[in-house]
């Protein structure tokens, strides 16, 4: 990879052979030298790697991996980009080749390096690395209602890359002097490369090791590793009889991919029954459905003080104080919200364009359908998952600030219950039937408040930064930034209930009122900050109000020691049955319960365990614990402040029976 300069003219009887081959060889000592930039990057990972503890031969093979994947993971990553460089090498004259690539060399560089500090921003933040779905979202998020950055953010981060670039472009340009590339001659390039090889064949073959044997001191290391993908080969060994296949399935955990085979959803036809109806409106027809759903909603944070009207609304409504969601993110917490299934079915449902069977049953019934997003529905594939047989579906609303979408949002939504009152009146066939309504606030997810906003919660920040966020930042001024922009959402809310009240159907709709995930502040003193980092409560606890026609007042298993466990996707089999009337079991459509059986006589909704999901990774979540599955297979156990503890015996693990459940729609 070395220029042709002034001082260092290639000889006269040079053949190309030999020059390709001293570039090769030049390209490869860059790398080496980008290595060390990676590994001092790679820093960053360490502080959210769990080391190994204790001393014992677990122990001592958690270091051996720690440092074998070290250097051959990260080796990998520099070799992976000297390829393009070794490619062009060879393809482009040896002349060019020699005097120009230094320059793409070191913006390649520059580059990469870049993204491996962006990545380890995240990993820090979230506990899961940049992948492809994350950029998706990041280059179709037009509007900026995904990812808000303000202004200095973004110079900040322009300036890192272009530093960085500068930094390899010199790297690159003083690695081709003469000086240089005689000491570059005399480093062992080749063999240096081959014990980078030879480290990470060690580093996999460890984990084949310790995987078979489930040796979490080096299984769970490997997510902190970026790109890492370590190799199993449990059924390998077992075929050969170097591993004891009882013991290895008695501590097998992990979560496998059912996701390539197609769902038998609903297993069995829906049928309708109106005698179990127990929601109706007027002239005794099924009463209308709202959902009320508002972004990262906190279930400590509704109070009379942060949100007056709609508090004073729900005074009647039943409330569930231990209400968990299916996700700390919004693609699988309001998703299991609206089709009553967990996390694991998000991607076979759009693939399969099943969509929810809530949404469908309406559309079979000819329902007025009202369904509004502040931030857009495909942001993160809520219209393919959950309405892909909705016909014109509105998938955005316009605005330059989540608190300005909103209010339109609701303005939107009031002119369509206009008008779909002024179709009603034209039509009587059509004047009786009821509607399903849903509107997706977005303001506390963005801290967004409208233009010259009262502040009535201090001290307040002015804005959200999450780079400025650390283990020693005070959570207080960001609580009450968030706690401001639900003050003035609330009254959005007051506008959507008094229209219903101004027009007779405040008493003739079911309200589910809810969040699709919580929101954290640092609540567990790991660092941890909004959410879609782990599975405690501060992410995935938000509050849940059923209030209408038939639903009693209340808080719900008031009368029992510890308030029930309930979770998003036993909203739509409660809805199915007393508003709509269908008869089946929910296991014949969904993963949850019908929440208002007890007016069947039977007792209260208490989950023994709830599956919460993000992008990658599950957590099993009970009432003192956590099992974090992560996507690779690992797993690990925490409590309710992410504590790691010690995972209990084979018959109190509930991860066989949640692996067991999530099976239930697949064909296959």
């Amino acid at each position: 990879m070395t220029a042709k300069t002034p001082d260092s003219p290639a000889p006269a009887n040079a053949r190309p052979r030999d020059s390709r081959r001293r570039y090769l060889r030049d390209s490869a000592t860059f790398s080496l030298a980008i290595l060390v930039l990676i590994w001092l990057v790679a820093t960053r990972y360490l502080p959210f790697t769990p080391l190994p503890q204790g001393v014992s031969a677990a122990s001592l093979s958690g270091w051996a991996y720690l440092a074998t994947t070290w250097l051959g993971h990260y080796g990998l990553l520099a070799q992976l980009l000297w390829l393009p460089l070794g490619l062009l090498g060879m393809i482009l004259p040896a002349r060019s080749a020699r005097r120009w690539l230094w320059l793409p060399a070191g913006i390649l560089a520059g580059s990469a390096l870049s993204a491996l500090i962006i990545d380890s921003l995240v990993y820090a933040q979230y506990r899961f690395h940049l992948n492809g779905f994350m950029l998706s979202m990041f280059l179709n998020d037009s509007n900026g209602e995904i990812f808000e950055f303000d202004a200095t953010t973004w110079l900040l981060g322009a300036c890192t890359l272009l530093g960085l670039i500068a930094l390899c472009c010199g790297l690159a340009y003083r690695l081709s002097g003469p000086a240089a590339i005689k000491r570059a001659h005399r480093l062992p390039t080749g063999k240096l490369h081959a014990l980078l090889f030879l480290m990470l064949l060690a580093s996999h073959i460890q984990h084949i090791v310790s995987d078979a044997h489930h040796n979490l001191q080096v299984t769970r290391e490997a997510p902190a590793f970026p790109l890492l993908f370590p190799a199993t080969a449990r059924d390998f060994m077992e075929d050969h009889g170097w591993l004891d296949a009882r013991t290895a399935e008695a501590a097998k955990v992990h979560i496998q991919n059912f996701g390539a085979g197609s769902l038998a959803y609903p297993a069995v036809p829906l049928k309708q029954d109106d005698d179990v109806i127990t929601s109706r409106g007027v002239d005794s027809q099924p009463a209308n459905i709202l959902f009320l759903v508002i972004d990262s909603w906190r279930a400590d944070s509704f109070t009379a003080e942060a949100m007056p009207h709609l508090h004073a609304a729900l005074a009647d409504g039943l409330h569930f104080p231990d209400h968990i969601s299916g996700g700390n993110s919004t693609r699988t917490g309001f998703f299991s919200l609206l089709s009553g299934l967990t996390a694991n079915y998000v991607t076979p449902m759009e693939n399969d364009g099943l969509g929810s069977v809530l949404v469908n049953q309406a559309l079979q019934r000819q329902w007025p359908l009202g369904l509004f997003s502040s931030a857009s529905f495909n942001g993160v594939g809520l219209d393919r998952s959950l309405f892909p047989k909705v016909p014109d579906l509105r998938l955005r609303t316009l605005g330059d600030s989540p608190a300005m979408r909103d209010r339109v949002m609701t303005t939107d939504w009031l002119a369509w219950q206009a008008q779909r009152r002024q179709t009603a009146l034209q039509q009587d066939a059509h004047a009786l039937k009821p509607w399903l309504g849903v509107l997706f606030y977005d303001a506390p997810h963005g801290y967004s408040l409208p233009r010259g906003a009262s502040t009535p919660f201090q001290p307040s920040a002015t804005g959200m930064d999450y780079l400025t966020l650390g283990p020693d930042t005070d959570p207080t001024p960001v609580r009450n930034l968030y706690l401001n922009s639900l003050y003035h959402l609330d009254r959005q809310l007051a506008r959507v209930i008094q229209d219903l009240k101004e027009h007779g159907e405040w008493d003739n709709t079911v309200l589910v009122v809810t969040g699709d995930h919580a929101q954290e502040f640092n609540d567990s003193g790991k660092n941890f900050w909004g959410h879609n980092g782990n599975f405690t409560r501060y992410q995935t606890q938000v509050p849940l109000i059923l209030r209408g026609p038939g639903i009693p007042a209340g808080h719900y298993g008031s009368q029992l020691p510890l308030p029930p466990v309930t979770a998003h996707y036993d909203v739509v089999p409660t809805l199915l049955r007393h508003v709509m009337g269908i008869s089946n079991p929910p296991s014949d459509y969904s993963m949850g319960h019908d929440l208002l059986r007890t007016l069947d006589h039977q007792p209260e909704v208490d989950n023994e365990w709830v599956l919460s999901g993000s992008y990658q990774d599950f957590g099993i979540i009970q009432r003192d614990r956590i099992y974090a599955l992560e996507g690779t297979g690992g797993y690990a156990v925490y409590d309710g402040e992410m504590n790691r503890r010690q995972a209990l015996g084979e018959g109190a693990n509930p991860v066989m029976k949640v692996m067991e459940a999530m099976r239930r729609f697949y064909a296959n």
